[in-house]
């Protein structure tokens, strides 16, 4: 471990995919039903159960920012991340049973309910996600390495999905069956969903064994009242260093596109196939299950094609062959079951080509900030992905309650109008696929592939020995 160009053990990728469940279970436990939940079960008007959602998703990103700072800054004989990892586990639970819990009040009190349980809820989520995923920087340097930790991580993500956007749809129903109300039933199909999370979160941390002293820094270095204004000026002096860096720039304006398609998608499919299409919870349930288990299919054609295609081309091909699905699907319609499960394949190979290729080129990033910059900064680095993912749900869920109140939804009507289903329906396929061609476009830009990165972290290692290095010819591909 520690960044050592060696193979990783089973046990230590296993692991890794164990914690990576609970990210994906949150993020789409609340990507695919807070929408859904605060409008029909809670009462909420779309516009401002999208307002609170989008102020939410920029709570995270400045969550994600400090967290990735003070992590980085922490050492301690429990190590840089893990301690984050099982210190989140216990709040995060609480507050995701809690967002689900319709509670009986004022509109007024449900708006501040809601928006203070969604804060809380997205504070827990950085918590544990910044320095999860900022480990993976730090368990290895080795190029293809990360690319194998990362199918590790979909394989987690993958089960994630499954608990966190089929699973409800199915507890839900099953506990109304047994007389519990709408309410009751999501109040424990979260406190259900929130048991998994506590497990996947402390299992998998526990198996890693992270080293105490990471590269010869000192313990426990302190973050006092007296420090804290020089840790705010470094921050922000990181940020600005960091985002100089042309590599970074274009690989996160990619994350930001193609999570915009992402938030859309999966926060209107609900709507689409039970308002659109009029499926009964059995059938929608099933197409729930279809996109995680679907984009699995795809981890050995990327494992085999990584060996001719680096991450930057791989993710060209599989979200251009995405997006081009969507835009066919909006063409011709989808009327039946089987054009809404085709649909849900072509968008789990976007979901790979993001969730395994993404994180991994931004890894690759870390070693070109050491190079250019002379310092070790991981999950300040990480944390912009996690800001790309929280700007971009704030846009998409904004985008998309407006959308739906402009075109006059009715969450407490079986029927819509025309209009509302005709953007229901361009918000689930037209959209996301312009946003998914944008994110093509500037990975094309992202100028670090397989021989650009080795030549990199060559300079990197003789540059820690010691060795002068001369930079000009770096800056012109990565600056």
């Amino acid at each position: 471990m520690g960044g050592d160009n060696v193979k990783l053990s089973l046990k230590i990728k296993t692991a890794y995919g164990i914690i990576a469940i609970a990210d994906q279970c949150l993020y789409f436990l609340y990507g695919t039903f807070f929408l859904f939940f605060t409008t029909t079960v809670v009462g909420l008007h779309p516009g401002i159960a999208g307002a609170i959602a989008a102020l939410g998703a920029i709570w995270d990103a400045l969550s994600s920012a400090i967290i990735g700072f003070i992590s980085d800054h922490t050492h301690s004989r429990f190590g840089k991340r893990r301690m984050f990892i099982l210190c989140a586990s216990i709040p995060v639970a609480i507050v995701t049973t809690l967002l689900f819990t319709a509670i009986q009040a004022t509109m007024t009190m449900k708006i501040i309910y809601y928006t203070c349980m969604t804060l809380l809820f997205w504070t827990g989520y950085a918590s544990f996600f910044i320095p999860f995923l900022a480990w993976g920087a730090e368990l290895t340097e080795d190029y293809n390495e990360r690319t194998r930790l990362r199918s590790f991580a979909y394989v987690g993500n993958t089960l994630g999905m499954a608990v966190g956007a089929v699973i409800p749809t199915i507890f839900v129903d099953y506990l109304m069956n047994m007389g519990r109300t709408q309410a009751q039933a999501w109040h424990g199909t979260a406190a259900m969903i929130a048991g998994c999370v506590f497990l996947s979160l402390v299992i998998g941390a526990w198996i890693i064994k992270e080293p105490g002293n990471v590269n010869g820094q000192s313990e426990n270095e302190k973050i006092t009242l007296n420090t804290f204004w020089q840790m705010s000026r470094d921050l922000v002096k990181g940020f600005t260093e960091i985002l100089k860096l042309k590599s970074l720039r274009f690989v996160i304006y990619a994350s930001i596109l193609y999570l915009a398609a992402n938030t859309i998608f999966v926060a209107d499919r609900l709507y689409f196939y039970t308002y659109n299409m009029g499926l009964d919870p059995l059938s929608i349930t099933a197409l729930m299950a279809i996109e995680p288990f679907a984009g699995m299919v795809f981890v050995p054609i990327l494992i085999t094609t990584g060996k001719k295609l680096d991450k930057r081309s791989q993710y060209m091909i599989g979200m251009t062959i995405c997006g081009m699905s969507l835009l066919i699907l909006r063409v011709i319609g989808t009327t039946n079951f089987a054009e809404a499960a085709f649909m849900l394949v072509a968008f789990g190979l976007g979901a790979i080509c993001y969730w395994q290729l993404m994180p991994a080129m931004i890894y690759d990033v870390c070693e070109v900030d050491e190079l250019i910059n002379g310092k070790q900064r991981q999950g300040t680095i990480v944390s912009l992905q996690a800001m790309s993912e929280s700007i971009s749900e704030a846009v998409g869920l904004i985008l998309l309650g407006n959308m739906l109140q402009w075109a006059g939804f009715d969450g407490n009507a079986s029927v819509q109008p025309k209009e509302a289903l005709l953007w229901v329906e361009n918000a689930f396929t037209l959209i996301p696929a312009v946003f998914m061609f944008l994110s093509v476009y500037m990975i094309y830009k992202y100028p670090i592939t397989r021989k650009v990165f080795n030549k990199v972290l060559a300079a990197v290692e003789k540059q820690r020995q010691g060795e002068e290095i001369e930079l000009e010819k770096f800056k012109k591909i990565l600056m």
